[in-house]
């Protein structure tokens, strides 16, 4: 479920509390006021400036009023860590408190926070709690948000199989109070986790549904998050035609929305399903189109995210299913550097040496392994600074190097033993380059293996599968 959804049917006054402190309690409004202006700066310093008031004079619940404003502006903003921060004291103030629902909302609203800034564990603990205080309450709406929130944690714990028994009560809720708009949220969360646990035909039945359900009621984000799983689950059945068609309409409906984080993510689940089917050109202006809607939406990681799908597809590596790789990473990267640079090295020794030898092969030899040592320099370069968020010039030199010494070193792996065989069938006249090339070919065969070590390294940098 996406992260504005929580605690949208809350009023701030039942989320909040309200403080007892006269002075900390008018600033407390005045920052609620300036928020209903739009005026975000001058809400948090209200916010801010109420809780260090309540804080001073003893007033507990006015502070953790303060805080739980506080720390759900800072959500809003996507400032996660602050908004963690600010709602784990709210949590605590109000912990053991008369009143179990307000205390349950605000480790809701904690755990969309840790969610986010990928404390998962702890997440699952208190929207765990959240849950158990909100049913205590009588809260029943809040109660099956909380159990949504939390069976998009087990999933993204890899706990599948628990995330897919969570949705199925939250399902159940929905439909049974007959709340089709949370329903439909609810068989896409649903779905996903059964696309998680590759029970792709039930996903198929179940997110169909949700997508009529939001088609009916005019909800197109609700539709837009449960497209995009179903075509994950029509790809993962093989169904790619089909898949194709559901990537499109969830772009469609993302835009309708005018959700930016979700075209993002549909621009991206057709980057996926384009590059699983070999197109690589489409996928990339998939990727960079999803890379642009993040950037608009204010979420870099996943635009870094999507510029590195933009990457792997320009390249041509394979399965981006496979890849449990964060983009931040850049050992691999690293390590697809440092097997071009011993390349690099041993074809410099063996440019200078082929001039020093001299012989017939003398001038072939130093213009092979000089235009493969440049090109195993560029690559050296390009993967060295090819990291997330970099300039297009590292994508370039990575791809010329790598592909440049495929062609010359396929090139010479057929030449050189021609060569050998030819000269030794014309005769003694020719024995000097028969010589010559027996002489060349033990070089070649050590230079070709650090070739294929250096580029098997650069496919790992990408695809660690």
């Amino acid at each position: 479920m996406d992260d504005s959804e929580a605690g949208k049917d809350q009023s701030a006054d039942r989320r909040a509390g309200t403080g007892s402190d006269t002075e900390g309690a008018d600033r407390l409004q005045a920052g609620r006021e300036q928020l209903a202006l739009g005026r975000s700066d001058r809400a948090e310093a209200a916010f801010r400036e109420s809780a260090g008031l309540c804080r001073a004079t003893g007033d507990g619940p006015g502070e953790s009023a303060a805080l739980a404003e506080l720390g759900e502006l800072l959500f809003i903003t996507r400032r996660f860590d602050g908004a963690a921060e600010a709602l784990r004291r709210a949590a605590e103030l109000r912990r053991g408190g008369s009143d179990a629902g307000l205390e349950g909302a605000t480790l809701l609203n904690l755990g969309n926070a840790l969610q986010q800034t990928r404390e998962l564990a702890e997440a699952v603990e208190v929207l765990t709690r959240a849950a158990e205080l909100l049913r205590l309450a009588g809260e029943h709406h809040d109660e099956h948000l909380a159990l949504t929130d939390l069976g998009v944690t087990l999933q993204a714990l890899g706990r599948a199989e628990e995330a897919i028994e969570t949705q199925h009560l939250v399902v159940a809720h929905f439909r049974r109070v007959g709340d089709e708009h949370f329903l439909a949220i609810g068989m896409s969360n649903l779905g996903s986790a059964l696309v998680a646990a590759r029970r792709f035909a039930e996903a198929v039945d179940v997110l169909t549904e949700s997508v009529a359900t939001a088609r009916r009621i005019g909800k197109p984000r609700a539709e837009s998050l449960a497209l995009g799983p179903l075509a994950q689950a029509l790809r993962g059945a093989g169904r790619y035609g089909e898949a194709l068609t559901v990537h499109r309409q969830d772009i469609a409906a993302a835009e309708e929305s005018g959700h930016l984080h979700d075209l993002g993510t549909a621009r991206g689940n057709l980057g996926q399903t384009l590059e699983k089917l070999g197109r690589g050109r489409a996928a990339r202006r998939a990727y960079l189109r999803a890379c642009a809607a993040f950037r608009k939406a204010g979420d870099p990681a996943s635009a870094a995210a999507a510029a590195y799908g933009a990457r792997r597809a320009w390249l041509g590596i394979p399965d981006p299913d496979r890849r449990p790789h964060d983009p931040y990473d850049d050992v691999r990267w690293h390590a697809a550097a440092c097997g071009h640079a011993a390349f690099t090295a041993a074809l410099v020794a063996a440019t200078v040496a082929a001039q020093l030898w001299g012989g017939p092969l003398a001038l072939f030899a130093s213009v092979a392994t000089g235009v493969s040592a440049v090109l195993a320099l560029a690559a050296t370069a390009g993967f060295g600074c090819f990291s997330v968020g970099q300039y297009a010039v590292f994508e370039v030199a990575a791809r010329l190097g790598v592909f440049g010494l495929v062609v010359i070193w396929l090139a010479l792996s057929v030449l050189l033993p021609v060569g050998l065989v030819v000269s030794l069938l014309l005769g003694a006249e020719h024995r000097d380059w028969a010589e010559a090339i027996g002489s060349v070919l033990p070089v070649f065969l050590v230079l070709s293996f650090l070739q294929h070590r250096a580029v098997i390294r650069s496919h790992r940098a990408f695809d660690p599968g």
